[in-house]
């Protein structure tokens, strides 16, 4: 494997960990000159670029910000950008379902979430993210995708859908800063954790906790450390998870630059990992006597907490529980999907979100998904 080329970073999208993540490489640059970042708007993407201007000049920094438009259909308007901009990371941050609706939302389509589990919206998040791999590999096929939006199973299902995405954002990194702060731990090399997207809340079964290590050997007090991390309200996390993304770029686009931490799916394996990056190339960091074939085996073991599992077979099958709500409310979705059906998926979903937006969340139907 080749090491990535330096150059410009571009981020896709203007939300809240975007906002966090431009924040982060605006007062620690490294050898980031130049970020790209990429709205619906102009006058979107121009605040947001305002915003990190000025989060630069308060640390003194040189890196600067570009506002781009994408419009209303990324996956259209990205190919001429990306001819032009040729960066070496296009971070996806930007998604069409909010992770924070099943959390706050009054809806029938938010209290659906909230029972089926957020793996449900999977192919919603997957559609972007594929028409970016898709259009790097037309118009800038050295620019390597970085996904932001539940990349524990999106970027499986795209590379079984054959679209490398390199790795994730946010969830395991997410955790592992909040660990590390409750232990006054500097060096993060000392911490390996194992966690899944679904992790960020606590499960019912005590089996199907994450697991981690400190100095190689088992963290006997990890629920309890989680515990004080999850009780951190959800967008103070998201800041977190957007900050701890920036070592991780650096080390991606400046081979003079390692990374020891946590990313989730890296290379497109399921769930969260140990990593380390080392000459812009992005390996697994295990605790020892683990292999990677039992890493994998433990994250798909817990895929069921999101409602949807990814099968040895290469099979997209969502839980019966999930299965189950979704039919309640008149959605006629296969049992067991392919890579290759996503899109058709997302379109049957969004009817089925706009749908549901309209109607008022029953109270009788509150009873959230493990």
């Amino acid at each position: 494997m080749t090491a990535s080329p330096t150059g410009p970073v571009a981020v896709l999208g203007t939300g809240a960990f975007a906002q966090g993540l431009v924040r982060g490489l605006a007062q620690r640059p490294g050898r980031v000159s130049t970020v790209h970042i990429i709205g619906r708007t102009p006058e979107r993407a121009e605040a947001v670029a305002a915003l990190a201007a000025g989060h630069a000049a308060l640390a003194g920094t040189r890196v600067a910000f570009a506002a781009q438009s994408a419009g209303p259909s990324p996956g259209d308007r990205l190919r001429p950008l990306l001819r032009s901009l040729r960066p070496a990371l296009l971070v996806v941050c930007a998604s069409p379902q909010p992770p924070s609706e099943a959390r706050t939302g009054a809806s029938g389509w938010a209290a659906l979430l909230r029972r089926a589990g957020f793996g449900v919206t999977l192919p919603i998040q997957a559609e972007l993210v594929r028409d970016c791999g898709l259009a790097c590999a037309d118009a800038s096929p050295a620019t390597q995708v970085v996904n932001a939006c539940f990349p524990d199973l999106v970027n499986p299902a795209l590379h079984g859908e054959g679209l490398p995405v390199l790795c994730g954002l946010g969830n395991v990194a997410t955790l592992a800063t909040g660990i590390r702060a409750r232990l006054d731990l500097h060096d993060e090399s000392r911490l390996a954790l194992l966690a899944h997207h679904a992790h960020l809340s606590t499960p019912e079964d005590p089996r199907d906790e994450a697991a981690g290590w400190l100095d190689g050997t088992p963290l006997a007090e990890l629920p309890t450390l989680l515990e004080g991390v999850r009780a951190t309200p959800r967008d103070f996390l998201n800041e977190l998870g957007a900050h701890s993304a920036v070592p991780a770029l650096h080390a991606l686009t400046d081979p003079t630059v390692s990374y020891t931490g946590h990313l989730p799916a890296p290379h497109g394996l399921p769930g969260g990992y140990p990593v380390s990056i080392h000459e812009s190339v992005l390996s697994l960091r295990l605790p020892p006597d683990l292999s990677q074939s039992e890493a994998v085996a433990f994250h798909r073991r817990r895929e069921h907490l999101d409602g949807v599992r990814l099968g040895d077979d290469g099979l997209l099958r969502f839980t019966p529980a999930t299965l189950s709500v979704l039919r309640e409310h008149g959605a006629d979705l296969p049992a067991s999907f392919r890579p290759a059906d996503l899109p058709d998926l997302c379109r049957r979903l969004l009817e089925l979100r706009d749908r549901l937006r309209r109607t008022d969340a029953s109270p009788s139907r509150q009873k959230e998904h493990p």
